[in-house]
């Protein structure tokens, strides 16, 4: 990997200074910030330049960073995702090797921010780092749990914009109601590519243990009742079915790697893609919120 350093910190806040900017903006801004708060154990910093819900859920991946530096390498944009080849050296137990991985960065409401959890996802394939936290498998675990411990708190958040839409004004209740049925058309067509990963699940894996099999199809007959509850098209259904999908999500999570691996990686990329869109909902609302006081 041929690396390239980017600004040194002094310089690099100094012409935030000048330049009158507000914070991190571009991908590479975004990761060095980001990573300095992690290597600082700022939980604060870290959660509003990533995909966290809050600082609660900021753990530095479990790993000890004291003393380790950092330096990039190739930058990839691609749409509304990014990635940065990041390289760690002077990591505690790592024996004076290097830590190459890569931070995976998404854009909501126009700005850039670390996907925590798939960045977290990369760090854990890295076999040494197994060593460190006991077993690879273990990380992992701790990264579905911090996942499905997200989607809960994203959740809680779009019950209480659901529960507090009649004390707004007409127009803002409008307009967040345009939210809610945008990100319900999201889910809608998140639903049609869980079920056709199911359909094609099932047919692939003929060999299925009786419990997996009916894991998969109880799963089928729940998203069902899902999409129909969907078809009301009401801010409150909506939100009953985002707990559902994550409820699912997290049944199925229970399948064995060696039939479903690649079904499970799916629910993986496609409950991280999901829980972005809901936090996206819940920071557009938030602005709306402080526009109507």
């Amino acid at each position: 990997m041929k690396l390239y350093h980017l600004v040194a910190p002094t310089t690099f806040l100094l012409a935030f200074t000048l330049t009158g900017c507000g914070g991190p903006e571009t991908p590479q801004e975004v990761t060095q910030a980001f990573w300095e708060a992690v290597l600082e154990s700022d939980a604060e910093t870290a959660a509003e330049l990533s995909t966290l819900v809050d600082e609660s859920g900021f753990d530095g991946y479990s790993l000890d960073w004291e003393g380790a530096e950092t330096s990039w390498g190739r930058v990839t944009v691609d749409g509304q995702e990014a990635s940065i080849d990041t390289v760690f050296t002077n990591m505690p137990g790592m024996n004076g090797e290097e830590l190459e991985t890569t931070t995976h960065l998404v854009r909501i409401n126009d700005q850039w921010q670390v996907d925590y959890h798939q960045t977290g996802d990369e760090i854990g394939t890295d076999v040494r780092i197994g060593g460190l936290m006991g077993s690879v498998r273990e990380l992992g675990d701790k990264l579905r749990s911090r996942l499905a411990d997200e989607s809960a708190k994203a959740n809680r958040e779009f019950d209480r914009l659901v529960d507090e839409l009649s004390a707004y004004s007409d127009e803002t209740r409008e307009e967040m109601t345009a939210l809610i049925e945008r990100y319900g058309e999201n889910l809608e067509r998140r639903m049609d590519e869980l079920s056709r990963s199911l359909d094609d699940a099932l047919e692939q894996n003929p060999s299925a243990s009786e419990e997996e099999r009916n894991t998969l199809e109880e799963a089928q007959k729940d998203l069902k009742q899902q999409q129909e509850a969907l078809d009301r098209n009401e801010p409150d259904s909506i939100a009953e079915v985002s707990k559902e999908l994550a409820r699912i999500q997290e049944q199925l999570s229970e399948l064995s790697d060696q039939s479903f691996g690649h079904l499970k990686e799916q629910l993986q990329r496609w409950s991280r893609e999901l829980n972005r869109e809901l936090e996206q909902l819940n920071q557009e609302a938030r602005m709306q919120e402080q526009h109507s006081i």
